[in-house]
């Protein structure tokens, strides 16, 4: 079943999420992204996608979304959660704050008694494969022009 996107803010407290309101990262993701999202796909449809079938966590603060992550941690019978979006405020970047979000879906994935963690990043973008790398993913198949990357919890 499905569950509701839920959201959290970053409480500064040693990678710590708290519960908020629903976030504001629509106007995050639409600021960065304008209306068309990725290679033909409809931003309004992906975020209602989101709304429905993916978990949220988000830092907030005061209103400004700082960066958020999507995640789907629903698949039970596989035990492999699924990180579809990350994204930080450009403001933000370098502060630590898109590491603290990918740990807190990875904290909550193996609390679930989830075993790994996928998600798929384009091949020529080195700077985010370099990131994913260093927060200990790997490459686990290589597809088109992406690689799908996974993380053992």
């Amino acid at each position: 079943m499905p569950q509701r996107a839920s959201a959290a803010r970053h409480s500064g407290r040693g990678g710590r999420f708290v519960s908020s309101g629903p976030p504001p990262f629509r106007s995050l993701l639409r600021g960065r992204v304008g209306h068309q999202f990725v290679e033909g796909v409809d931003l309004d449809a992906y975020l209602t996608k989101l709304g429905d079938s993916a978990e949220i966590l988000a830092d907030c603060v005061a209103g400004r979304c700082r960066g958020f992550v999507a995640f789907y941690c629903n698949d039970d019978s596989t035990k492999q959660a699924f990180i579809t979006l990350v994204l930080v405020d450009p403001r933000d970047r370098g502060s630590g704050l898109g590491a603290a979000l990918i740990t807190c879906v990875l904290d909550v994935a193996s609390r679930r008694g989830f075993t790994s963690c996928r998600l798929e990043v384009a091949q020529h973008n080195e700077r985010a494969r370099s990131w994913y790398h260093s927060l200990g993913f790997a490459v686990l198949e290589v597809r088109a022009q992406k690689l799908l990357l996974e993380i053992g919890l």
